[in-house]
């Protein structure tokens, strides 16, 4: 009786220790692992959106391009006279079928042409006022730029 009794309490401390060491040890771990998910996961749901530069970054605007087309020494349609703002990016574009060169006043910028080719002017109005493209032999007034503030 006394082997059975012996064998019966060792049996239960056994099984006592077993379920206390096993719940002990489970119970931490599973704690331990919901806190490390939890605590991983939070930051990145409630991270603020970070804007970088380049999605604020409005694009460079295409140039303003003019075009005068010269008939026997004259503008077709008249003077032109486009109003631009200070800063913008131009591009004259001439096509005469006389003449020696083109002058923008004001600008002192002067291409020589060729009948039947375009002369190209690119450049940023950055001076207020008015501003005249004239054909050089003959003498004649293409355009009015009026560059504001």
């Amino acid at each position: 009786m006394r082997r059975i009794l012996v064998i019966a309490v060792a049996a239960s401390a056994l099984a006592l220790a077993g379920c206390g060491g096993d719940a002990e040890t489970a119970s931490p771990d599973a704690t331990a692992t919901e806190t490390e998910t939890t605590t991983a996961t939070t930051p990145a749901e409630t991270a603020p959106t970070v804007t970088t530069p380049a999605e604020t970054t409005p694009p460079n605007p295409k140039p303003t391009t003019i075009v005068i087309v010269v008939d026997q020494g004259r503008p077709r349609g008249g003077i032109k006279r486009p109003e631009l703002d200070k800063g913008e990016k131009v591009v004259l574009v001439v096509r005469a079928d006389a003449g020696e060169d083109v002058h923008l006043h004001g600008y002192d910028i002067e291409k020589p042409v060729t009948p039947g080719k375009p002369v190209r002017i690119p450049l940023t109005v950055d001076l207020p006022g008015r501003f005249e493209l004239e054909l050089h032999h003959p003498d004649s007034v293409l355009a009015v730029l009026e560059v504001r503030p």
